[in-house]
């Protein structure tokens, strides 16, 4: 259960709770399992809370720091988190279906397990994060940065991945029927075991990638840069 002293000071505005934190920077404030669902938390410094569990739903995180916090099985859906630092961030399990996060600073946040369903993800550094089984259906990554992430197994279903940065990026055996990726960077990306049926690769970058019997029927390939990579194993391929 959270600390509910710390839960009334944070209620009392950013300004009171920035300031007890400056104050008290020895303290790890406890927010377990709070209920903070449409709680006006821009601004916040929430560096390494513990908001597991926690109720924030439609809550303003917008320019939050929240830089080693950990949110495990925190409920964040439709949260404001533009802007807002997750660096090293634990999210775990965590639900953020239809979440704000756009110019969000996401880089090695593990999201583990986390869903992200029709989240906004456009522009957004996720580089080196951990997104291992992770559900992103019709999630919008336009322009993301994924170099090095880690999605093994997760959901890209539908996802609009158009000028994403992908390279190096860990998607082994992950869903990426009907995405949109072209124009994206796949250099030296693990797609091994992937499932792409109907998806866009158009003028995408797949230099030197690993498909090794991954589904590619009905991927538009046109226009996609192949060089180095060997398309033998991969199961049909078209418009090569």
């Amino acid at each position: 259960m959270a600390d509910q002293e710390h839960v009334a000071v944070l209620m009392q505005g950013n300004a009171v709770w920035n300031e007890w934190r400056k104050n008290h920077p020895e303290v790890i404030p406890d927010l377990r399992g709070a209920e903070l669902g449409k709680a006006s938390l821009g601004g916040a410094d929430l560096y390494k809370a513990d908001l597991r569990e926690a109720d924030l739903r439609l809550a303003d995180l917008r320019g939050a720091v929240l830089r080693k916090a950990n949110l495990a099985g925190a409920d964040l859906r439709e949260a404001d988190l533009r802007k807002a630092d997750l660096t090293d961030a634990i999210l775990r399990k965590s639900d953020l279906r239809s979440a704000d996060l756009r110019k969000a600073i996401l880089e090695t946040t593990d999201l583990v397990s986390a869903d992200l369903d029709s989240a906004y993800l456009a522009g957004v550094d996720l580089s080196d994060a951990d997104l291992t089984g992770s559900s992103l259906i019709n999630a919008g990554m336009k322009k993301a940065d994924l170099c090095g992430a880690h999605l093994g197994k997760a959901n890209l279903c539908k996802a609009d991945l158009r000028s994403a940065i992908l390279r190096k990026a860990d998607l082994g055996f992950a869903d990426l029927r009907e995405a949109n990726l072209s124009d994206a960077d796949l250099r030296k990306v693990n797609l091994r075991g992937a499932d792409l049926r109907g998806a866009d690769l158009r003028n995408s970058r797949l230099t030197k990638a690993d498909v090794h019997k991954a589904d590619l029927r009905g991927v538009d390939l046109r226009k996609a840069v192949t060089r180095g990579t060997d398309l033998k194993d991969a199961r049909g391929v078209k418009g090569k």
